[in-house]
């Protein structure tokens, strides 16, 4: 018995000196562990920031990257507009010019007979520069007159003739063809004076008209823009129900895009969409005002 007793004293005693000393290491141990939970919370956060800071990165070369690709596709867009541009501007230059050869095969306007009697001498004769021949009547004459009887008969036939010439040089019919010769042969500023003497010198002759158009054309085809406006004006103003109507509606609206009166051309061409919907015209009269938006 007092050997149990001493043994469980001594064990007592033992538990006592160890429980200290267990107590102490257990708080040191909760202690590090804290210290490396505060150290690995540290690390993940760190490493947190550098991922989210590389992702920023590539988010921001991907966001340059994008604006570059969207300027050069705004580039090429403006590109494209304006080769657009310029193709409507050429395709309505060789429409332009494709409507005055299609004119030019038209047989001419009729020459009275009166006329042509008179101006196919008068031309032959102005051609190789000679006189005016003799009438059939005057030939055995002047073969049978005596030396001082021809000379006056010879004075006198260039005077007989030459007041047909004058007149017929100066008739409209004349005036006009000279000025169309001079469209179709691409003599612009020769068909411009042409066409408008022939208006200042026979305004209500019946191919006034015509002249008014082709001076308004021939402004247009030469890029003269100004004039092209005033000229279509003009025409579409002493033959609103000519069938050329809506052409000269559409030019006289181009021409003043190409001058920069956007308003003024959107109303034109607006008129031509409204008065003429069925007409090529208005087709184009709407691809111009797409483009102009």
């Amino acid at each position: 018995m007092r050997r149990l007793a001493f043994i469980a004293g001594f064990v007592l005693l033992a538990a006592a000196a160890v429980s200290p000393a267990f107590a102490q290491s257990t708080r040191a141990r909760l202690d590090d562990l804290e210290l490396r939970m505060r150290q690995t919370e540290e690390t993940l956060r760190g490493q947190a920031l550098v991922e989210m800071s590389q992702r920023l990165d590539t988010l921001e070369t991907d966001l340059r990257a994008l604006r570059g690709d969207l300027e050069v596709l705004q580039k090429n867009n403006e590109d494209l507009r304006k080769r657009q541009q310029d193709l409507a501007k050429d395709f309505e230059r060789r429409i332009a010019e494709i409507e005055i050869k299609m004119t030019a095969l038209q047989p001419a306007p009729p020459v009275p007979p009166q006329l042509s009697e008179l101006t196919r001498p008068a031309t032959e004769s102005l051609a190789v520069g000679e006189s005016a021949p003799l009438p059939p009547a005057a030939a055995p004459a002047t073969s049978t007159a005596p030396a001082t009887s021809t000379a006056p008969a010879t004075s006198t036939a260039p005077s007989a003739t030459a007041k047909p010439i004058a007149t017929a040089a100066e008739r409209p019919e004349v005036l006009y063809g000279r000025a169309f010769d001079a469209l179709k042969a691409s003599k612009f500023p020769e068909a411009i004076t042409g066409m408008r003497d022939f208006l200042l010198k026979h305004p209500a002759h019946p191919l006034a008209d015509n002249a008014q158009y082709w001076l308004a054309q021939t402004h247009y085809v030469t890029r003269d823009y100004a004039q092209a406006i005033e000229a279509f004006a003009g025409f579409i103003a002493r033959s609103p129900d000519s069938t050329r109507v809506p052409d000269a509606l559409l030019k006289k609206g181009i021409s003043e895009f190409e001058l920069g009166r956007s308003t003024n051309a959107r109303a034109t061409l607006d008129e031509v969409v409204r008065r003429f919907p069925k007409n090529d015209a208005a087709r184009l009269a709407r691809e111009q005002l797409a483009r102009m938006r």
